[in-house]
């Protein structure tokens, strides 16, 4: 009987009696007249069900079914209470049945009310929403603005980088100009240098030959010298041999001694003279020539230390051009390795922006998805109230 109260009574079981209502046949009319052909159906199928029964009992049963609920009939009876008995039998079961799924469904209700109610909590409007991931999305702004600063970090110290890398490469160049010109000018400097001496050659075999010529003008000095004393020493003996032979011509020799004696002299003068004047020439020329000597070996060893001095500076220029290349190529393979790093940073910072806004794309989706549930289940439940 709690069931029956139960099954007719109000509000939260109502929704059973709409189930129950679905199992009848759909008939126009009144709600009377639909109960009355569905109890006489039920009846009638009833019936059908017991008719072997009744005819082993009573020995014979009436073929229509209209003979058989005659009041008249002596088995209507038996048959009306034992049907009544099977359908209140019957309709307790279902009626349990339905009541017990009414049962499981509240309890459902009741799961989907407080997940509903959880998800009221948690996303009552978009501005909860957007409060709730106020945090992360502040974290992902952070994040975000965090790699644009390393970003044009990255990107100020690339073009400090650059303009290193130039002033290097002006330099380079530079030096590589600087040493251009100071082997154009060891080659001038060696091509003087290999004037100079030719010229010091030349100037040696001349002041060679000079002084073969001064010892040849002074062996023929000393031959023509030598030659005029025998001269005059003969003429002296022949004068005297005359003299001692024949003394009346002494006079005449005399005058001729005399005559010979101014010749030897003059001659002899005239012969140093001309000799003196020859060496003064070739003693001058010798020491114009000594002098042009000196000053070419002064000009060859001025040129030797110049030549030296800018040796000194190529091997400089070559040490600092070594450097310079060597440092140019540190700079460089460190350039390509802060660059290779700084762009797998960017990189990795750009994956991690885009997993970002994957995963709040990912959680406005979840939230989409739990707006549309609650939805549905808003509709659900109007539609069973």
């Amino acid at each position: 009987m709690s069931h029956r109260m139960d099954y007719h009574s109000g509000s939260p079981h109502r929704g059973a009696q709409a189930e129950y209502c679905c199992y009848q046949p759909k008939l126009t009319g009144s709600p009377s007249a639909s109960r009355t052909v569905g109890f006489e159906s039920t009846i009638a199928y009833t019936n059908r069900g017991y008719a072997t029964t009744l005819k082993s009992e009573f020995g014979s049963v009436p073929r229509s079914s209209e003979s058989l609920f005659d009041l008249s009939n002596p088995f209507t009876e038996v048959l009306t209470k034992r049907n009544e008995k099977e359908l209140l039998h019957g309709l307790n079961d279902r009626f349990a049945r339905f009541i017990e799924k009414v049962r499981h469904l509240e309890h459902e209700n009741e799961l989907f009310e407080r997940e509903i109610e959880e998800i009221k909590l948690k996303a009552q409007s978009p501005a909860s929403l957007a409060q709730e991931h106020e945090p992360e999305l502040m974290d992902l702004r952070n994040l975000v603005h965090d790699i644009t600063l390393q970003k044009r970090q990255i990107e100020i110290e690339h073009q400090n980088l650059e303009e290193d890398f130039l002033t290097l490469r002006d330099k380079y160049e530079q030096e590589a100009r600087d040493r251009s010109n100071a082997e154009n000018g060891i080659l001038v400097l060696k091509k003087d240098a290999n004037d100079a001496y030719l010229a010091k050659l030349q100037l040696d075999k001349k002041a060679q030959s000079l002084v073969d010529e001064i010892h040849f003008l002074k062996k023929n000095h000393e031959d023509e010298v030598s030659e005029m004393v025998a001269q005059f020493q003969e003429a002296q003996v022949t004068v005297k041999a005359y003299k001692f032979g024949k003394p009346d011509i002494t006079e005449a020799l005399r005058d001729i001694r005399v005559q010979l004696e101014g010749h030897a002299t003059s001659d002899f003068q005239q012969a140093e003279e001309g000799f003196r004047v020859q060496f003064a020439k070739l003693t001058k020329a010798a020491e114009s020539n000594r002098e042009a000597l000196k000053a070419t070996q002064q000009e060859i060893q001025e040129n030797r230390r110049h030549l030296q001095g800018k040796t000194i500076e190529l091997d400089c220029g070559k040490g600092m051009r070594e450097a310079l290349e060597k440092q140019l190529y540190e700079l460089e393979k460190r350039h390509y390795a802060e660059m290779i790093h700084y762009q797998d940073t960017i990189r990795q910072l750009e994956n991690e922006l885009t997993n970002a806004k994957l995963d709040m794309s990912g959680y406005l989706r979840e939230n989409q998805d739990l707006l549309n549930v609650k939805m549905a289940l808003d509709v659900e439940i109007l539609s069973y109230r």
